[in-house]
């Protein structure tokens, strides 16, 4: 058995490669200790033995690879603080994968470092590791090009060519989501006040936050399609400035993927924003992606979407068999 998770922003996700799935929210996973997170793990899942985990954790800013768990330097972070909510959760579900004796893999984030198209490196980060799990689990569909918006708390957008990933647009960098979003004048005006810090003014830039709200569900009906028209103008609008960058690859026209919570109740009017059909994934895909991943590095896999498979992995694999 095969185990991919998903460390999202509002809860981590766990997918078997048999299909069984199960959610927990990073503030319940805080509270737990390892013994708790993979006694919960077994019974939820049905675990036996497993033979390989891909695990995600945070930013993965600190690995250009897929390396072993225990390879990896400072979880495979280049610091512990970034952009975004610290809770604590994904922190505990790492050191429990870490104490179970399963052999463990942590996939990259994408960033300067990353083998991407070079003009996408003026950035400092693209994406984080999950949406590699989202990306595989498209590609193992048999699609070699496409763009998949990721767009729910906050919105990361990124493209595959040729079945590699070529660049990707991190929420600190274009459009809100619903939560976090870029700092624009007035949050840079608050930073530079000090009435904000920077990471502070990120996790309040999304479209409810600014709006006094926290949850969809907070909304007035009005406020609630204003903000959901509003999530949808964004992620057409940066789903096509990638698809500006796949064209000069040569993909006149990528799949367009839609993830996150809100995917299927704004999949709809993207569709008509972008003029063509948009295909909305599920909640648990990233994390099922991440599954896969591991199965198919597990039968020899040694490059997953352009990202390079440490040789340690496959000696430890051989060595497990």
């Amino acid at each position: 058995m095969f185990l991919g998770i998903d460390h999202g922003t509002m809860a981590i996700r766990f997918a078997t490669s048999e299909e069984r799935v199960w959610e927990l929210s990073r503030e319940d996973a805080a509270l737990l200790s390892a013994e708790e997170i993979l006694d919960l793990l077994r019974r939820n899942l049905g675990l036996r033995r497993v033979e390989l985990v891909a695990l995600t954790y945070s930013m993965g800013d600190g690995l250009s690879r897929i390396v072993r768990i225990e390879d990896a330097p400072n979880r495979g972070l280049l610091q512990q603080d970034g952009a975004g909510l610290h809770v604590g959760g994904g922190t505990a579900v790492l050191e429990a994968i870490r104490a179970s004796g399963w052999p463990a893999i942590l996939l990259p984030g994408i960033g300067r470092r990353s083998e991407i198209d070079p003009r996408m490196r003026v950035f400092s980060h693209g994406m984080s590791p999950e949406k590699v799990g989202l990306a595989y689990g498209v590609f193992r569909g048999g699609v070699q090009d496409f763009i998949i918006s990721d767009a729910s708390s906050n919105t990361v957008t990124f493209g595959v060519r040729q079945g590699r990933i070529v660049g990707a647009i991190d929420a600190p960098i274009f459009a809100p989501g619903l939560i976090q979003g870029p700092l624009d004048v007035e949050a840079i005006r608050k930073v530079d006040a000090g009435l904000l810090t920077a990471n502070g003014a990120f996790t309040a830039g999304g479209i409810l936050s600014k709006a006094g709200r926290h949850r969809l569900e907070e909304c007035t009906p009005q406020e609630r399609e204003t903000a959901l028209e509003t999530l949808a103008l964004f992620a057409s609008m940066e789903m096509s400035a990638l698809s500006v960058l796949m064209r000069d690859l040569g993909s006149q026209a990528p799949a367009l993927c839609l993830a996150g919570s809100p995917a299927q109740l704004i999949v709809e009017r993207v569709s008509q924003l972008m003029g063509r059909e948009v295909r909305a994934l599920r909640t648990f895909d990233a994390a099922r992606g991440c599954a896969w991943i591991a199965e198919d590095i597990y039968k020899g896999e040694s490059c997953i979407l352009g990202l390079k498979v440490d040789s340690s992995v496959r000696s430890q694999e051989r060595r497990h068999r």
